[in-house]
């Protein structure tokens, strides 16, 4: 197909003019698929009204300008496909995250939350073979309110408790403690490596690829990513 090279400058002209105008009163490029497929159609339009009576176009050319037309199609709807999925996707991870609310999970820390009446339990890592470990509690305002001694370890993972109560049998009221634990390993004492559960009050969407924040119960947020176990 032979174009006049002043037909088509031309018609490439008043194309940029008017992407130029559009860039300019929205502040940001718009180089979307819908305005390349109507640039597309606009030079094929061009050509075929310009083109030169005693050339007229070969179908092999007018052939290959439908099958590039036919591809940008093609991209547009696979585009819009892979948009509908990651639709499909967030919904999905939102629906799990409503069975997160109310249950417990365990992720690495010191700091959980003590119900009314209720008990304070977690994991201490695998790994940290010692003997002569000691649990202390501390409230949230950091004065050490119980201590517990908890014998050894092994390498595997080891679960522990507090029961909510001080060295003298009280319980304590609800709100956030801190648990350190201590163990002895080669004749020196080492802080250990802790998980604790706390129970999710809500889950939050963060971002558009389905991203979840856990809003534990008077502790703060945590990352789905961390979660170890959920009960």
């Amino acid at each position: 197909m032979t174009v006049s090279s002043v037909d088509t400058n031309s018609v490439l002209k008043d194309l940029a003019i008017k992407s130029k105008q559009e860039d300019t009163g929205s502040g940001t490029s718009k180089s979307t698929a819908a305005s390349d497929k109507n640039m597309f159609m606009t030079l094929l339009l061009a050509q075929i009204k310009n083109q030169d009576p005693l050339k007229p176009q070969e179908q092999t050319d007018f052939v290959a300008q439908l099958a590039q037309f036919s591809t940008l199609e093609g991209v547009q709807n696979l585009n819009t496909s892979v948009q509908d999925i990651g639709s499909m996707y967030r919904s999905s991870q939102a629906l799990q995250a409503t069975a997160l609310v109310g249950r417990e999970v365990l992720a690495i820390g010191n700091k959980a939350y003590l119900e009314a009446g209720g008990k304070i339990s977690g994991m201490i890592d695998e790994g940290q073979a010692s003997g002569d470990i000691v649990m202390t509690v501390k409230a949230a305002n950091g004065a050490v309110v119980a201590t517990r001694e908890l014998g050894s370890v092994g390498d595997a993972a080891t679960p522990f408790e507090w029961d909510g109560k001080d060295n003298n049998g009280n319980s304590l009221p609800a709100g956030s403690y801190s648990i350190a634990i201590e163990g002895n390993s080669g004749g020196n004492n080492k802080a250990m490596i802790t998980s604790v559960f706390n129970r999710v009050n809500s889950v939050s969407i963060v971002d558009n690829q389905g991203s979840m924040v856990l809003n534990l119960n008077g502790i703060g947020q945590i990352a789905s990513t961390d979660i170890q176990e959920v009960r």
